[in-house]
């Protein structure tokens, strides 16, 4: 009894000691577990916990970061504590200056003291103001942010700017002068509300402030100030009956449309704001339906979540076998919000919350814009703008026109009509020619005024539509008084200050269809606008922006998982191989483009950079990639471990040494096609390459956090869940042991060394031989190595153990050992399959450790397969196809793990339905095995000489086959003289590392 605690103590201290610190799903999945109320725990632990946790039957809860203590709760304070602590603190906030005054002179302390004290708390106060300020300042800043980007908002700057752009136009269209006035009002409000928004965006975006925006703001609400007619009218107007006054009118009038068509041009930088109100809106309307988007699949998920069955809690078993831990550093990096989630009992929500952290970083990805490409659209907008309003306020400011009146019919029929005024009939049939003349004109003639020769009255007489209706046109007004100041241009001859004579021209029809023209302006200009920024947009993003954010994406996905570098890559060369298929013509132009631009160039390094990380590093270095990537500065490859739980594989070529030796140089193509079909294997059964050490390889099947969580009744050691396709995992990595064996002994490319005259004169009949060890546990994963040079690799006794197995099968004959750690952790079907050799401990450890086999045949593969076959050779493919079957390859092995974690599939079915397996497999026979388990009884038993005799049966019981492991178990009966041992305890020392 004494040796049996003895040897349970010492199994716990190599199983580790100390504080458990896990990686964060598996403490949600310990916790997940222990926070179920049904849960049963052992008497004695749950006793002892009533006692500490009165009476509530709760397990510890774990955590994450290494500076908490992970199975101790921190004790909070009781309630009336809390209360009293609340209550203090409160009371300190609102004393007064007086009462700090009052406590600090009633406690003794000298007059400086109390000085310098009251400095301190004064300096306080300011600082304290100052931040509390700075806090209002920065929360109404956010409040106004918010109004300037709501909705609401944005649809009424819409509809100013929309106003300001055509609302002067409209006005003349529409009404007379005396509806202006309303116009007017509307006018104003407009301008107020671009102040207001000028002023807000000001407060609230301190960058906004003079920049390029904020001048074409301020521009276009002062320009608004030209359709004030309050305003404007006071230039046209003056004395009718002064030359000079009427002069300045006509010059007047004259100057303010050649300054309209400037005038209106500034006025289209209002443009800008719709612009920008109609971006901003369709950016909303965009994350809109991305965040529906988002809900509805949350909610879906959720559903599903509720609606997919309860799996079963594992019940704590004294005989299952424990895997120990030890406490991980890397988990440190952990967040407080990752322990507390961890700590909620209810699975369907965890899972819930994952999928929609997900999906939401997915549609933070999709609405996230890069920041060079946010800056270059608003540069590419900033010159359209730019380049627009140049061109068009180039036009009348470098027109002749616009500085020098050309003398027209309008000047030269009054002057004939002024000379002959003396005249009667000369002056009206001039009169009568100047209107007829001008009819149907843009600008047809209102009135002509005539002061007559040798009239004493000083009065102009008038002709006009009411005095002369056969000679002049139907005006749009009976009276000039209905007019408006700008609707009419005047035309005068005088003698000093002395009015002669002066014609009235009708402007209304030519302001009407000046502003019909203005409006279709504005359409054209907001489509060149538009288009133009468009086009230019398009042409940046196609050539720059695009291919930096695909950089991104890419350098992006390399850091969530270096290992997709190389599938981007290949799939990339797929696409083009189907392009070509499907004889898209423009698209294979538009890719023979591409691939001659230099962003192309630096994409595909960049893949092909990653593509290297991963060969190189592997699957325990795509840490260390990620890492780095995501940090940014410097390369720092020493980041700290990381404790997973895996199964490890070890495997090595037999007589390496003399294989170097003969080959020479070729020794390296002799390693490498081994490794071909090694880790190819190993792939597509889930599993990843580690190292390769000359001669050996180290393989790994990593278990997925959530496939274990810690141990109920010892949280220092880890257990793997009883789900089928966690056993499938560990079917998967046996099989591929098994299937590199048969690859191995029919591979074409390998037959060349069986006859290789160098090698069959060092080894007679040589062929190529490896040996297999797999077991399972935790292991540290991690760079191993300095700043020099680093490889990543993981440290564990487990690791080492598998390297014991592999060299054990050299002791025992037998090509495979299989821990019996592992084979309780792999499917019955799957167990079915093995045979249990013998009972070990290894040096430097006293716990017994079961050895299992998988007996194989090779002479009888070689017999039944016809044909030699290298199922993953690409030496005969061209570049496309290789890649191509590498993807094929790659999808196949996603598609089985789908299918074994769906429990799809039983992998276990290859031993019947795998040609090379059940070749293999078939001469051992259920009268073979049946034999042996009587024979090993026997032996354990310590019944050596009826063990002995049994044995030398099934020594040669398979045809053309020596069994291995009867051999070595008849070696060691025969060292002991035929008798077991006095202190036999069923279990022997593995004399030979």
């Amino acid at each position: 009894m004494n040796m049996q605690n003895e040897q349970d103590k010492l199994v716990h201290e190599e199983q580790g000691l100390g504080e458990v610190f896990v990686p964060s799903q598996v403490v949600k999945n310990f916790n997940e577990m222990v926070s179920d109320p049904n849960l049963q725990l052992p008497s004695d632990r749950s006793a002892k916990r009533s006692s500490e946790n009165q009476g509530q039957n709760q397990a510890p809860l774990l955590t994450d970061k290494q500076t908490a203590q992970p199975l101790i709760r921190k004790k909070e304070p009781p309630p009336d504590e809390l209360k009293k602590l609340n209550k203090q603190m409160n009371g300190s906030n609102h004393h007064s200056q007086d009462d700090i005054s009052i406590k600090s002179s009633g406690g003794g302390k000298s007059p400086a003291q109390q000085t310098t004290q009251k400095r301190v708390k004064r300096m306080n106060s300011k600082l304290k103001s100052r931040h509390h300020v700075q806090k209002q300042q920065s929360e109404f800043a956010k409040k106004i942010l918010k109004l300037t980007e709501s909705t609401p908002f944005s649809i009424i700057m819409a509809i100013v700017t929309i106003y300001a752009l055509f609302g002067d136009d409209i006005r003349i269209l529409s009404v007379d002068k005396q509806g202006d006035d309303v116009f007017f009002i509307l006018t104003v409000i407009c301008m107020v509300a671009f102040l207001a928004e000028i002023i807000l965006t000001s407060i609230c975006k301190p960058e906004y402030v003079f920049n390029f925006y904020f001048v074409l703001d301020v521009i276009s609400t002062i320009t608004m100030i030209l359709d004030l007619g309050w305003i404007t009218d006071t230039w046209y107007s003056g004395d009718l009956s002064s030359a000079a006054q009427i002069k300045s009118i006509g010059t007047a009038s004259r100057a303010a449309r050649k300054a309209a068509r400037v005038i209106r041009v500034i006025r289209l930088v209002r443009l800008v704001k719709l612009y920008k109100h109609a971006r901003q809106q369709m950016e909303k309307e965009q994350q809109k339906k991305l965040l529906q988007e988002l809900l509805r699949q949350a909610q879906q998920n959720k559903s599903q979540d509720q609606q997919a069955p309860q799996q079963p809690q594992i019940q704590a078993q004294s005989n299952q076998q424990v895997v120990p831990i030890v406490s991980n550093n890397e988990e440190q990096r952990g967040s407080q919000n990752d322990i507390e989630s961890s700590r909620t009992p209810d699975k369907n929500s965890t899972t819930s919350n994952l999928k929609t952290s997900s999906t939401t970083s997915q549609a933070e990805d999709q609405i996230k814009e890069s920041i060079v490409g946010a800056q270059l659209s608003d540069l590419v907008m900033r010159r359209v703008i730019t380049i627009i309003l140049a061109i068009l306020i180039s036009i009348p400011v470098l027109s002749l026109d616009t500085y020098q009146e050309m003398i027209s019919s309008y000047d030269s029929g009054i002057y004939r009509i002024y000379q002959f005024r003396d005249n009667d009939s000369v002056m009206k049939s001039l009169l009568q020619q100047y209107a007829q003349f001008h009819v149907s004109e843009i600008f047809p003639i209102y009135s002509v005024d005539v002061k007559l020769e040798g009239d004493t009255n000083q009065k102009l007489h008038e002709w006009s539509y009411s005095t002369n209706p056969e000679i002049f046109e139907q005006p749009a007004y009976e009276t000039k008084n209905q007019y408006r100041f700008s609707d009419l241009q005047y035309y005068v001859k005088s003698e000093g200050s002395d009015l002669q004579t002066y014609a009235a021209a009708d402007l209304v029809s030519y302001n009407q269809t000046n502003a019909i023209l203005s409006i279709f302006q504005t359409v054209f200009v907001c489509i060149v606008l538009a288009v133009s920024a468009l086009m230019f947009s398009k042409d940046v993003s196609d050539l720059v922006i695009d291919p930096i954010e695909a950089m991104m994406q890419k350098i992006e996905m390399i850091a969530a998982n270096p290992l997709e570098a190389v599938n981007i890559e290949e799939q990339e060369d797929l696409i083009m191989e189907e392009l070509e298929k499907q004889q898209d013509v423009e698209k294979l132009k538009q890719k023979e483009i591409e691939k001659h631009m230099e962003t192309y160039v630096l994409q595909r390094l960049i893949m092909k950079v990653g593509a290297l990380l991963a060969v190189g590093f592997g699957e325990a270095g795509s840490e260390i990639i990620a890492e780095n990537i995501k940090k940014g500065g410097s390369v720092d490859p020493m980041i700290p471990g990381k404790k997973i739980l895996a199964i490890f594989g070890f495997c090595d070529i037999r007589n390496f040494t003399d294989a170097t030796e003969v080959l020479q140089q070729g020794v390296m193509l002799f390693v490498n096609e081994i490794a071909e079909i090694v880790h190819s294997t190993v792939d597509s059964m889930s599993g990843s390459a580690n190292k390769n050490i000359g001669d050996a390889f180290l393989l790994v099947w990593k278990y997925s956090p959530n496939d274990y969580h810690p141990d109920p009744d010892n949280p220092k050691n880890l257990k793997l869940k009883s789900d089928r396709y966690i056993k499938q995992k560990g079917d998967m990595a046996v099989l591929a042991f098994l299937k590199i064996i048969t690859g191995i002994s029919i591979s074409k490319k390998l037959e060349k060394y069986k006859k290789h005259e160098g090698l069959n004169a060092r080894m007679k009949d040589y062929s190529v031989k490896m040996g297999f060890g797999l077991h399972m546990g935790w292991g540290i994963e991690g760079a191993i190595g300095s700043g020099f040079k680093i490889d990543a690799s993981y440290l564990s006794p487990n690791v080492n153990m598998a390297s014991r197995l592999e060299a054990a099968t050299k002791q025992f004959g037998a090509l495979i050992l299989v821990s019996g750690i592992l084979k309780q952790y792999l499917t019955e079907e799957c167990q079915k399959q093995m045979r249990m050799i013998d009972i070990v401990t290894v040096k430097g450890s006293i716990v017994p450790l079961e050895l299992h086999t998988i007996d194989m045949s090779i002479k009888n593969l070689q017999s039944k397969i016809k044909g030699l076959r290298d199922k993953f050779d690409v030496s005969q493919m061209t570049q496309k196809e290789s890649k191509k079957f590498r993807v094929l390859n790659r999808f196949k092995r996603e598609d089985l793990m789908k299918k074994v974690q769906n429990n799809q599939v039983s992998v276990t079915d290859l031993f019947s339905t795998d040609d090379e397996l059940a070749a293999a497999r078939e001469p051992y026979t259920q009268v073979f095995y049946e034999t042996w388990k009587i024979g090993f009884d026997q032996y354990i038993k310590g019944s050596w000489g009826d063990a002995q005799q049994t044995f030398q049966k099934t020594l040669s019981m398979i045809p053309e086959h020596k069994d291995g492991p009867s051999n070595t178990l008849l070696e060691v009966i025969h060292s002991c003289g035929g008798k077991a041992p006095k202190d036999w305890k069923g279990f022997r020392e593995l004399t030979e590392k």
